[in-house]
């Protein structure tokens, strides 16, 4: 019996002095924006569909215009439950109390953007339209309206405006 003891006693000390190596292992992750906002192609972010007033031989008369899906609304997704805030800026005026679409020979035409279709508050860059993600494409209406005034030269009149999400 003694020699199974011994040559359990010679490998007790072959594994107490055992050899290690060690190694390194990366990990990463991507952490994507809480939300996007664009208009049909989020494949594209921050390219927004324009909103038209349409084509007018006088704006002896104000002329309103809705932007929903695809036609001049504002899409933003956000994850789930993540509060966010949509703001438009002034445009070519600085200012969104007094917006102003920019034609030939820096003729202007006078309008604004609405949060509702009552008219009464402008989409603007500090209160803007506020809400509540929920994972999938949300659409927010813009209502948009020229009031009457004199009719300018003939031609096209753009503005360009900054829309802004704040989560």
């Amino acid at each position: 019996m003694r020699r199974p003891l011994a040559l359990a006693a010679c490998l007790i000390p072959a594994f107490a002095g055992a050899i290690s190596k060690s190694a390194t292992i990366g990990f990463n992750a991507l952490v994507l924006p809480a939300c996007v906002a664009g208009g049909v192609n989020l494949s594209t972010p921050g390219q927004f569909d324009p909103l038209s007033f349409g084509t007018h031989y006088s704006l002896s008369a104000t002329v309103t215009a809705l932007g929903g899906a695809g036609s001049g609304g504002v899409r933003v997704n956000c994850v789930a439950n993540v509060p966010y805030k949509v703001l438009i800026a002034g445009g070519s005026s600085g200012n969104p109390s007094a917006r102003r679409m920019v034609g030939p020979g820096a003729a202007t035409i006078a309008y604004n953007l609405y949060t509702s279709s009552t008219y009464a508050t402008v989409w603007d860059n500090v209160t803007g339209v506020s809400g509540t993600g929920n994972g999938a494409d949300q659409w927010l209406p813009v209502y948009g309206r020229v009031p009457a005034q004199s009719t300018p030269a003939p031609g096209a009149y753009v503005d360009t405006l900054t829309v802004t999400v704040v989560w």
